[in-house]
């Protein structure tokens, strides 16, 4: 990952990084284990975050001349590469669907 190299960045951080990345991911696709290939795409949105800390909750920000607008959400660069993989909500519902 492209991390500070002064090592400020703490193992239970980017563990926790990795997760919410990993659960985003997994919540927009619908499924309950990450498939390899999106191994690069969870450690780029962890990166996302990681950019994002101090800046929850923000939508812009002014300081002197310079304006500042924050994204939330997963970037539409790994939203496109998600629509590879289909949310599968038929199986979900097919279990919640039977009746007694």
């Amino acid at each position: 990952m492209w991390l500070p190299e002064d090592n400020t960045v703490s193992d239970g951080l980017l563990d926790s990084l990795l997760l919410r990345a990993e659960n985003a991911i997994l919540d927009r696709i619908g499924r309950e284990i990450l498939p390899e290939r999106l191994y690069e795409l969870k450690a780029s949105l962890a990166l996302i975050y990681y950019n994002r800390l101090g800046t929850e909750g923000e939508i812009k920000r002014k300081t002197g001349d310079i304006d500042m607008s924050f994204d939330s959400g997963i970037p539409l660069e790994i939203e496109e590469r998600l629509k590879n993989y289909p949310r599968r909500v038929g199986v979900m519902n097919a279990v919640n669907s039977q009746k007694p």
